[in-house]
């Protein structure tokens, strides 16, 4: 699967780079591994399909989570 890289900027502190790896588990269940600096990687889970991962990272739920996580405001 193709990495995908996102930048999240936390208040004017340097550029934190995220990488999302979408990973199948099984059929009709997916996972996002959140590749984050100086962390352990973390796992979105609930996805149904590969198409439901591009849908994750085109929409707003990429921006809420990197926000939740404190890598954008």
């Amino acid at each position: 699967m193709a990495e995908r890289v996102i930048f999240g900027v936390m208040g004017k502190s340097p550029r934190i780079r995220v990488i999302f790896k979408p990973k199948r588990i099984a059929e009709g269940d997916w996972q996002i591994e959140a590749h984050c600096p100086g962390a352990e990687i973390r796992y979105i889970k609930g996805l149904t399909s590969k198409t439901d991962f591009d849908e994750w990272m085109q929409g707003s739920r990429r921006i809420d989570w990197l926000r939740s996580q404190g890598y954008a405001k």
